[in-house]
């Protein structure tokens, strides 16, 4: 059996220690980041609200910052934080907006309004979708009690004979013939309606 000590001190080889450069690199930045954003809480809510956040952050990660605080940088990382504290100043009571920041901000509240029009036409576009569990020809068939205002397929009459001159009358006695095909055989077998569902990725 292997001494326990050899087997638990694998991580400390020297093949190791280009990871563990960057490890301490990494850790560096992650507690920058961590004051940086706590000052910015701090000026933006006050220290009260700091104060009030790391109460309950110290009850469920006691054991957590009790091992981070225990570590053997400590002097290191008061330096750190000494000099990040003189970085990291932020006033913004005297912060002046520029033309610049204006029409950013006119352009985001335009494209905020167009993403909403977007969205109520989409919204609208859905409502009229028809659900799959529906017949789709059922209910599309809606009497009307107005009298027609021309002759019905007098318009079909007159694009056919745009389309397709002396042969119109033949042509569309054969699309006659095919759709009442169709409704014959869709009567019959009365199939399900298959939805068409469009894929929003």
């Amino acid at each position: 059996m292997e001494d326990i000590g050899a087997v638990m001190s694998w991580f400390s080889s020297p093949v190791y220690s280009r990871y563990w450069q960057h490890y301490q690199q990494a850790m560096a930045w992650h507690q920058r980041h961590r004051r940086a954003y706590r000052k910015a809480l701090e000026a933006a809510y006050g220290p009260a609200h700091q104060r009030e956040g790391r109460a309950g952050s110290q009850r469920r990660y006691a054991d957590w910052q009790a091992a981070e605080s225990s570590g053997s940088d400590d002097g290191e990382r008061g330096e750190d934080e000494s000099s990040s504290d003189s970085e990291i100043e932020c006033d913004v009571s005297n912060m002046e907006i520029s033309e610049e920041l204006r029409q950013y901000f006119a352009h985001t509240e335009r494209h905020r309004e167009e993403l909403k029009r977007q969205q109520q036409m989409e919204a609208e576009q859905q409502d009229s979708y028809v659900p799959a569990d529906q017949d789709l020809h059922g209910g599309s068939c809606r009497g009307s009690a107005a009298a027609p205002s021309e002759r019905p397929g007098e318009r079909r009459a007159a694009e056919m004979k745009k389309l397709y001159g002396k042969d119109a009358a033949k042509i569309l006695a054969m699309e006659a013939a095919m759709q009442l095909t169709f409704d014959r055989n869709r009567d019959l077998k009365q199939p399900k309606y298959w939805p068409v569902i469009p894929l929003k990725l």
